[in-house]
């Protein structure tokens, strides 16, 4: 019968075991770099289209007005009433008086 070489099959057993948790750190190093990856382009993504989203509220260039604004409703009734009256007439004509 042979004799059992224990400290070899310890020193083995700790060479396996380092390989292992080697490859599932590099694994993991790896998925996470991806995911990282992604999030990234998400975010990016989000951002441009919040963005977009803003961009109108401070792209507005306040000019002064060529004409004061009418301080009556009356204008804007008469704009509804031709609107109205384009929309459900049979032969709408341009209203200008």
């Amino acid at each position: 019968m042979t004799p059992i070489d224990i400290p070899s099959i310890e020193q083995q057993a700790r060479e396996l075991r380092a390989a292992e948790i080697h490859r599932v750190h590099g694994i993991f190093a790896e998925r996470s770099a991806q995911m990282v990856s992604l999030a990234t382009g998400s975010a990016l993504a989000g951002a441009h289209a919040f963005d977009a989203f803003l961009r109108p509220f401070f792209s507005w260039n306040p000019q002064a007005s060529p004409k004061p604004l009418a301080i009556s409703i009356e204008p804007a009734l008469e704009r509804v009433n031709d609107m109205a009256r384009s929309l459900f007439s049979w032969n709408p004509q341009d209203r200008r008086s």
